[in-house]
């Protein structure tokens, strides 16, 4: 017994005064006087809701490990009945000195509608070309706004800026969507007896209202102000805290306030951590199959104090792509990924359809809604958008990028065919801001000329500076993507190109090292620039490899729809193809070369042009020092285009519909040009095997490669459905077994319909093959209704159902 204890003892039995104990530490006293766990005087709403022990914490423990917005929002209520008088009179007026809490929460609350007029938005950057909350707060009932949103971007809290001299750091614990989150996180469930901002708000009228239609009937969206006249106990916490406290970038400071409805700024800033991942680098982390690349410098993303200015528009967008396959927490939960992108695509559809181009149209003096009823006592509708030289609706290059991802991602989709109201709104705004005419040249012989619409004017006002010099390649390495992307998606969906060559003068991109180093390098050492785009493989970057086999693709095109036009398709194509196949033995050599030791380029080569450029290397900038990493992408790059380089043979020399193929109307099978597809269809698939090996999720370019993987088993179905009549062929067999594993495959990465059918279609062939040798004809036409879904005919749409 310590004698603490002992001089209690004795002061307790005897009546007199009794000497003062020694002080003991309380650490002693503490490990003397275990007793059992004390019970938590108050539980979270998430736990009170589920009945499970809390820890009183903040964030209690059990919603930091499932990831659940940990609030105290509920009212706490005592046992028993209430007093007589309380019954009686249930509203009880308050008393005249309410306290400090009451205070500050009565301020909080009044504050929004009676100060909003003359508060004016504080501490924000202006952004070029972005479109501000404050902007989207005038515009008219006809046009379709975002109220809500809007009025909770309008008092922005202050937040600490990053330190300039690194990159920001991040307070977010292992996962931050398992974090405590300032907004709400859309997990808490409906059923609870309690309202929170998760499930709505107190009541049923407070839902969220979706951006599909303005002219929808649902309630509208809990914001700020309908929340300020919430109870006491139901007031979110977003009123007294910034919506970007937990973000890390500034890049994403656009579109905070209105994505804080949606999710936190944390998961926001997790979506953006894979958007800046490079694909195949990682399983778990694994970038977004919709970002190809991401056009704009990772420093410029990232930078702590002045990233990029972006549009909200296209930074929803951004999000909303690398949503539907990111694996973060938060998406995990059952219905949340779901809904989460649904809410994100209806953000981004509304905010880049008030920056649309085609609300606009042209008349004597200015411009006009298309929608807008003129009266002379009304104002302005919405804010007047860009223009361009020759007075006609534009925006911006982060609007063109805008469109292509909205066409990248819904094209992945079951609906591919929606894909195309948002890809002609990226053409046309693509040529209207004379993208594809960015590097043109003025022929006449004094510069400036008397055109004022000539690019003449336009590059002598542009300056040699590193914002401008990085202005104008993003607008290249846009006009490229979408110049890829039309000759992948015309591969798709059996059409035309909607950029032929023909359109184009802009300089090929720049080497991805030099791109992400642009600053250390002076823009006279730039290596020398061709028009056009390339057709040999120069590194391991999106526009150094599938670039050029794009520009190859395209030509491809064009002779195959030559060969149906009614009356030039006669014609002999055979120079043509002769060009294409030593552009196709060009690129292969050029692969060959990508896996060279040496790690430094040559002075005397030019990574784009394949020109002398010695400036550029006698400062000895290194523009391909491969580490084990970047050997290791080498690979990757270098089996996804062989692949890719055998399927153009298939395509420039064989059928491009199954059943046409598979029916020989023709008799194709008897000629040069089968034997030639044939043979690359064999090491197509021998190449699949060598992929499926170095990625075996085909994690890499899985948006893209499944198109170039059918097209190039057609041939092999074909092998299959003839050996009832030719015999058994083992290899041929093994073949359509690589096939159908990257398919499968495929699926599990990213799924597609129809990929699944096809995968269907194979094996039900080699089934009827291996089976009694009989055929079964209800199988038969299975497996040709199967097909009759995808077709390459003339008028077909392919995938494009």
């Amino acid at each position: 017994m310590t004698p603490a204890e002992t001089g209690a003892r004795e002061g307790a039995g005897i009546a007199g005064p009794s000497p003062a104990p020694d002080p003991v530490p309380v650490q002693a006293q503490t490990q003397e006087h275990a007793r059992p766990r004390r019970r938590t005087r108050r539980a979270c709403d998430k736990c009170s809701a589920s009945r499970t022990r809390c820890d009183g914490e903040c964030p209690c423990r059990r919603c930091r490990e499932y990831g659940y917005s940990c609030r105290y929002n509920r009212e706490v209520k005592k046992r028993g009945r209430l007093p007589a008088p309380t019954r009686e009179t249930p509203h009880v007026s308050p008393p005249a000195t309410p306290p400090a809490s009451k205070t500050a929460f009565s301020a909080a609350a009044i504050g929004p509608k009676h100060a909003r007029s003359d508060d004016a938005p504080r501490g924000q950057d202006p952004r070029e070309g972005a479109e501000s909350p404050q902007m989207m707060a005038g515009r008219s009932a006809h046009a379709m706004s975002i109220p809500s949103l809007t009025q909770a971007a309008l008092h922005p809290s202050p937040r600490p800026l990053a330190s300039a001299d690194g990159p920001p750091s991040r307070s977010r614990a292992a996962s931050s969507s398992a974090s405590a989150a300032p907004d709400d996180m859309l997990i808490s469930d409906d059923s609870t007896s309690y309202a929170s901002p998760a499930n709505g708000a107190p009541s049923a009228g407070r839902r969220r209202a979706s951006f599909r239609s303005a002219a929808s009937n649902d309630p509208p969206r809990a914001s700020v102000s309908t929340a300020a006249s919430a109870p006491d106990g139901f007031l979110p916490d977003v009123l007294h805290q910034a919506p970007s406290d937990e973000c890390c970038y500034r890049f994403l400071d656009p579109v905070l306030p209105f994505i804080r409805r949606i999710i936190p700024a944390s998961v926001a800033c997790e979506l953006l951590d894979i958007f800046l991942t490079d694909p195949g680098s990682s399983l778990f982390r694994g970038a977004s199959p919709y970002i190809l690349t991401r056009v704009f410098r990772k420093k410029s993303i990232i930078h702590p104090t002045s990233p990029r200015h972006t549009t909200p528009a296209l930074l929803a967008t951004i999000l909303w792509c690398v949503a539907q396959t990111a694996d973060v927490m938060l998406l995990h939960v059952p219905g949340t990924r779901a809904r989460i992108v649904n809410e994100l695509y209806d953000l981004a559809t509304s905010l880049v359809s008030e920056r649309d181009p085609d609300r606009w149209r042209r008349i004597h003096g200015g411009l006009r809604a298309e929608s807008e009823v003129p009266h002379p006592s009304l104002p302005k509708p919405t804010s007047m958008p860009l223009t361009t030289a020759a007075n006609e609706p534009a925006g911006v290059v982060d609007d063109v990028l805008t469109f292509i991802l909205l066409s990248i991602a819904v094209s992945g989709s079951d609906f591919k065919s929606d894909c195309y109201k948002w890809w002609s709104k990226a053409v046309r705004l693509a040529l209207s801001l004379r993208l594809n005419r960015e590097d043109e040249r003025c022929s006449a012989p004094v510069s400036p000329c008397a055109n004022p619409l000539c690019s003449c004017h336009r590059d002598a006002a542009d300056d040699a500076s590193l914002a401008d010099l990085e202005r104008r390649e993003e607008r290249r390495r846009v006009f490229w993507l979408l110049y890829s992307l039309d000759r992948h998606l015309s591969l798709s969906f059996n059409t035309v190109l909607s950029m032929p060559d023909s359109y184009c003068e802009v300089f090929a991109p720049l080497p991805e090292t030099v791109w992400e180093r642009l600053e250390d390098v002076a823009s006279r050492e730039l290596p020398l620039r061709v028009l056009g785009p390339p057709t040999l493989a120069s590194g391991t970057g999106f526009f150094e490899y599938f670039l050029p086999i794009m520009a190859i693709l395209g030509d491809i095109i064009e002779v195959h729809h030559r060969r149906r036009h009614p009356r030039l398709g006669d014609q002999e194509d055979s120079h043509a193809v002769a060009v294409i196949q030593e552009l196709l033995a060009s690129y292969e050599l050029s692969l060959d070369s990508l896996t060279l030791p040496s790690r430094h380029v040559h002075a005397s080569r030019d990574l784009v042009t394949g020109l002398s450029t010695p400036a550029l290397h006698q400062d000895g900038i290194r523009l391909a020092a491969y580490d084990a990493a970047d050997h290791i992408k080498v690979r990757l790059v270098k089996a996804y285009s062989t692949h890719m380089l055998h399927v153009l043979h298939v395509l420039l020399h064989g059928k491009w519909d199954a059943i046409s193929m598979l029916d020989d109307g023709e008799d194709w099978i008897t000629s040069k040009r089968f034997t030639e597809c044939a043979t690359h269809a064999i090491s197509a698939s021998q190449s699949v095997s060598t992929i499926l090996a170095i990625d075996p999720e085909l994690t890499f370019m899985s948006y893209l490669f499944g198109i170039y993987l059918l097209q190039g088993s057609f041939i092999l179905l074909l092998f299959a459905d003839r050996m009832p009549q030719l015999g058994p062929n083992e290899s041929v067999e093994q073949a359509c077994e690589n096939i159908i594993r990257a398919h499968e495959v495929c699926v599990v990465t990213l799924s597609t319909e129809f990929q699944k059918n096809f995968r269907k279609v194979v094996r039900s062939t080699l089934y009827s093959v291996r089976g009694s040798g009989t055929t079964n004809w209800e199988e038969h036409r299975a497996r040709r209704r199967a097909l009759s879904l995808y077709r390459w005919t003339k008028g077909a749409k392919g995938l494009a159902l």
